[in-house]
């Protein structure tokens, strides 16, 4: 979460020393992620107020300080990045006060001060965040309170001192959950528009970012941090198409038009389209304001088990996943959402090792054996021939393993975490399939390898895998292999990767 090393200190030295930590240790706990957003310690969960503005992107999260496990009160912790890779932590921005908790929100650039807050800037522009202030002794009230920062996300004010822009009486629908709003700029319309769930969605609007009048209400889609954005179908700006998503869990396609005088989301079909093939993302949101992208970034748990993850890890609780860049394309007929790696990860490759049509059998001493390595980058473009089944085995040793593997007879490619490592829960071990038809023969794979979390990409971003594990640092073995036949890996590469926090790059024996 830092610059790479100053003052001949390595970054995790620098970290350590800026936090009065102790640089022998610090971000080098076990299954700490060398390239993940993690709190320096404490409770860590969803991403809020992710925004792009004069060349920084801007992560906000749900913390909690003083333990690993949740409390009442939440405030907004922040990073913020150059590159979408190396994030520098800077101080809690919104605290709770007075009118409750800082629960989940967005932010947004005013480019042109529609909010009139930024007039004695010299950019006539400035960040604004929307929040659910939380009022845990009435009930878990909630409303949506709004803060802004006129010195590029550094210190924020909060609006009227935290008093809510919009109270729970200004809900039509009158639903306790009225939580997690999004803003975003609605150019058909010319006015700012907010979605606002935690229940039931609904739509507000806006010239000013402060005044909000209801638009469409709509009981029959519940949802809790949603997000709300337009992506063009196929690349084709006439054909834009609104998403809907879920909490990063599932979205839908469909359009936002006026009916009946108000603005409403109408869905293609019912369909709910999962983000993800493994268990571990939540409450995923996009950026506001990068330009000609759309970037989203999760809470990498699952929501049955956030609190027993933090009795394995310490001193901290919770992680974001890597910036995944969404496009929608038509697949068999249908659009759906293409999820990739942001190309700026490719930073942190340093060692490579490269094998090119590379036959895999039964009998095929494993290629990869003399490799370790407890955090990589690999791709892979596999033709699985005759092989009834072939895959790529992950930080193995001590008896454990992570697996990713394909089997031909019915074409599914499954991430199996059985015997990974530690287990939170009872239920946490298992396996995680999809159907990945091949293209032209062959299957494409992308994964991000780091301490606690592997991260799955086939076939240019068609199916996603993202799950939790949770090895012995010495398990670091790499292995490739094939069943009831032969299989060529065509392409595969290995990358060495840095650690934001320490210099140990890649291991061979």
């Amino acid at each position: 979460m830092n610059h790479p090393a100053e003052n001949g200190l390595s970054s995790r030295e620098c970290l350590a020393t800026r936090l009065g930590k102790d640089p022998q240790t610090y971000y080098t706990e076990p299954f700490r992620p060398q390239y993940h957003i993690t709190c320096p310690e404490g409770w860590l969960n969803d991403p809020n107020g992710l925004v792009y503005f004069e060349g920084e992107y801007h992560a906000f999260y749900q913390y909690f300080g003083e333990s690993k496990f949740p409390a009442d009160l939440k405030s907004w912790a922040h990073a913020v990045s150059t590159d979408l890779v190396h994030w520098e932590p800077l101080p809690v921005a919104l605290e709770p006060d007075e009118y409750g908790s800082i629960w989940s929100g967005s932010a947004v650039v005013d480019h042109n001060n529609s909010s009139g807050l930024f007039s004695d800037t010299p950019e006539k522009a400035g960040l604004v965040a929307f929040y659910t202030c939380t009022d845990v002794n009435d009930g878990c009230r909630q409303q949506q309170s709004m803060a802004y920062s006129k010195d590029k996300g550094r210190t924020w004010i909060k609006y009227q001192g935290g008093k809510p822009i919009i109270t729970s009486k200004d809900d039509p629908l009158n639903h306790h959950d009225f939580r997690d709003p999004k803003v975003f700029w609605h150019g058909e319309s010319g006015q700012w528009m907010m979605i606002v769930a935690g229940g039931p969605v609904r739509f507000y609007s806006s010239h000013n970012l402060i005044d909000w009048e209801p638009q469409g209400m709509q009981d029959d889609l519940f949802t809790e941090c949603p997000d709300f954005f337009c992506l063009p179908a196929d690349g084709d700006e006439t054909n834009p198409k609104w998403i809907l998503s879920s909490g990063g869990v599932w979205y839908m396609t469909g359009d936002f038009k006026l009916d009946g005088g108000v603005y409403k989301f109408f869905p293609d079909t019912g369909d709910r389209l999962p983000f993800n093939r493994a268990p571990d993302v939540y409450a995923g949101v996009t950026f506001s304001d990068i330009p000609g992208r759309r970037i989203m970034m999760h809470w990498m748990v699952n929501i049955s088990y956030p609190f027993q993850t933090g009795e394995i890890t310490d001193p901290w609780n919770g992680a974001l996943s890597l910036p995944y860049e969404l496009t929608l394309k038509t697949v068999d007929g249908k659009l759906q959402l293409m999820q990739n790696p942001v190309k700026e990860l490719s930073s942190l490759r340093r060692a490579e090792y490269a094998f090119d049509n590379l036959s895999v059998s039964p009998d095929t001493v494993n290629p990869l054996a003399e490799l370790r390595a407890d955090k990589a980058e690999i791709t892979a473009v596999i033709r699985p021939g005759d092989a009834a089944e072939v895959g790529l085995k992950l930080r193995v040793g001590n008896g454990q393993e992570t697996v990713v593997r394909y089997t031909s007879a019915d074409r599914l490619l499954t991430v199996d975490r059985t015997h990974a490592g530690a287990n939170p829960t009872p239920e946490f071990p298992g396996t995680y399939s999809c159907p990945v038809p091949l293209e032209d023969g062959k299957l494409k794979l992308h994964l991000f390898l780091d301490w606690s979390s592997v991260e799955l990409f086939t076939q240019d971003g068609r199916e996603v895998f993202t799950a939790l594990i949770y090895p012995d640092p010495a398990s670091t073995g790499l292995a490739l292999y094939a069943k009831g036949g032969e299989a060529v890996f065509e392409s595969l590469r290995v990358y060495g990767q840095e650690s934001l926090y320490n210099n140990r790059v890649f291991e061979m024996e």
